[in-house]
């Protein structure tokens, strides 16, 4: 497996993944072989794209959270904790 880039970290948080910016974050994480935690609200999308992640044998988590309430926030602050 080839890997991209080097990154200093073996695994991070990458938010607004379903999509754009956040998608692309993760996918040149995954390239790297860093395992992602995937956080968006759309969790069809969240799963599509961990489903392609995956093969690139990287540990993918996908948490479906809106980060604009509260309850979103606390659930990404708890896997974090």
């Amino acid at each position: 497996m080839s890997r991209l880039m080097q990154h200093p970290w073996r695994s991070a948080v990458v938010t607004g993944a379903s999509s754009g910016i956040g998608e692309a974050f993760a996918r040149s994480l995954a390239d790297a072989g860093v395992d992602v935690v995937l956080v968006a609200r759309r969790v069809d999308r969240l799963d599509a794209l961990a489903d392609g992640l995956r093969a690139k044998d990287v540990i993918v988590e996908v948490l479906a959270a809106d980060l604009a309430s509260v309850d979103g926030r606390a659930l990404v602050s708890d896997r974090l904790s």
